[in-house]
């Protein structure tokens, strides 16, 4: 006889008072076990639960709290448009600088060009040495004069120049003359011609200020 013909002998017997008993019992017994088993997974994943709640809650409340504390007039965005303004008005105050420091700059280029010292006067002659060379002129003689003026701009000196060449590198020499950092124009010029290249005698008026 199996285990199942058993019981149900043994169950036919009891009056059914007896077996609802049981079976409540044993009912009882497996919902015992099952909440003694489940239980602590049930907490722990209750508690979880909670925690991870209130963990969204309060960064909502502190975002909240953000947007309140940023908020002027309902504008969510009054900072970052403030903030930005001041960023234009930097890059503007920037911009107003920088032309301020480029006129500065023009403007200690043209002095320089007009203070004669006795620096600015030697590199004067000596790129007139240089420039001779460049085109292919010989240099006979270079002499100068100065002026001792008091005013605050006037002639400072007068140099002549006499020198041999192509027609077209003695004015290429001459345009270059006019073009240095000083206050230079010429006065005068004078050519000699010979059986090979003109001979010209320069003369010409540096202009400027003495410190």
């Amino acid at each position: 006889m199996s285990l199942f013909d058993k019981l149900d002998n043994y169950y036919h017997s009891r009056k059914p008072s007896e077996v609802w008993m049981m079976v409540t019992l044993i009912a009882v017994l497996i919902g015992y076990l099952l909440y003694t088993l489940l239980e602590p997974i049930s907490t722990n994943y209750r508690e979880t639960q909670e925690g991870t709640n209130q963990e969204l809650r309060t960064k909502i409340e502190n975002a909240n709290s953000y947007i309140h504390s940023v908020t002027v007039n309902g504008d969510k965005n009054f900072h970052i448009n403030d903030l930005n303004r001041k960023i234009v008005k930097k890059r503007m105050a920037m911009n107003q600088l920088r032309a301020k420091m480029a006129k500065l700059d023009g403007s200690l280029k043209e002095f320089k060009s007009l203070l004669y010292t006795k620096d600015n006067w030697s590199k004067f002659l000596h790129n007139i040495t240089l420039d001779a060379k460049k085109s292919d002129l010989k240099l006979y003689s270079i002499s100068n004069h100065h002026y001792d003026q008091n005013e605050t701009f006037g002639k400072v000196l007068d140099v002549h120049i006499k020198t041999q060449g192509e027609f077209n590198k003695l004015l290429e020499f001459m345009n270059s003359i006019e073009q240095t950092e000083l206050v230079a124009n010429i006065s005068a010029v004078s050519m000699e011609s010979t059986q090979n290249q003109p001979i010209a005698d320069i003369n010409l008026s540096v202009w400027g200020i003495k410190p």
